[in-house]
């Protein structure tokens, strides 16, 4: 038996959440988790990491230890001719 994979949320989806959550500023990447339920933890890092491979959002470490993410210029652009 083969396990069907769950469709990742695409980077502007994830530009979206953080705007909708932090506006132009950071936030913490379990935040995101609330916005899409559906994904595990493996499942929201990978869809993360697609959008800052893209360079559409920045990952940073805390000085609390958790991640905290935001969206760069290229995200914005993105998020408003969108």
């Amino acid at each position: 038996m083969t396990q069907r994979r769950k469709k990742l949320p695409a980077p502007e989806e994830i530009v979206a959440a953080i705007v909708a959550i932090a506006d132009d500023g950071f936030c913490r990447r379990g935040e995101l988790a609330q916005r899409f339920p559906r994904l595990g933890e493996r499942d929201l890092r990978r869809a993360v990491r697609r959008a800052v491979t893209l360079g559409l959002v920045l990952e940073r470490r805390g000085p609390d230890g958790a991640w905290h993410v935001a969206v760069t210029s290229e995200g914005w652009n993105l998020h408003r001719s969108g």
